[in-house]
């Protein structure tokens, strides 16, 4: 359906001139910065598409590699020690630095509240456009800070199973 404009001078009706649409491509997507690319279908489709292939692969594993099922607990043993699975190792680490019962709930639940609070909280604290790490301080500290507890929990995490009693 075309506009139809009506000449001012003359009275008539003339025909508006076709507005030409910018077409998006691949060399011009990026020069103006509100212009983007559409986010739906085409990038729903790739993640599902990733997604389903990630849960056939986790299928398949957990199919052809099962886990190993332990004997049932025996009740009457009184030498076990008992020890968390390699998930929780972390968080036991945490506790370590924080012996007595007046200091865990310091460190079971402030310490990490605040470790993801800060970790969430990096996007808007730190705003600067800048990819150079020396321009990016804060960022930049926290980025080593997590590095840094990751890899000593880790190796904390792997003394703890070298040096573990066995039962």
């Amino acid at each position: 359906m075309t506009e139809v404009h009506r000449d001012a001078d003359q009275g008539r009706a003339a025909p508006a001139k076709p507005v030409e649409e910018e077409v998006i491509t691949e060399e011009n997507v990026f020069d103006r910065p509100d212009e983007t690319m559409a986010f739906f279908p085409g990038q729903v489709l790739r993640d599902g598409y990733v997604a389903a292939a990630l849960l056939i692969a986790c299928t398949v594993l957990s199919y052809v590699f099962p886990a190993p099922l332990a004997e049932p607990a025996d009740l009457a043993e009184t030498q076990y020690v008992p020890r968390p699975e390699w998930f929780f190792f972390f968080y036991e680490q945490i506790l370590m630095f924080f012996p007595g019962y007046a200091l865990i709930s310091f460190g079971a639940v402030i310490i990490p509240t605040v470790f993801v609070v800060l970790l969430f909280a990096v996007p808007w604290l730190d705003r600067s456009p800048h990819y150079s790490p020396m321009k990016r301080p804060f960022a930049t500290v926290t980025g080593l800070l997590v590095i840094m507890v990751v890899v000593l929990n880790m190796l904390l995490a792997i003394s703890r199973v070298i040096n573990f009693p066995q039962g």
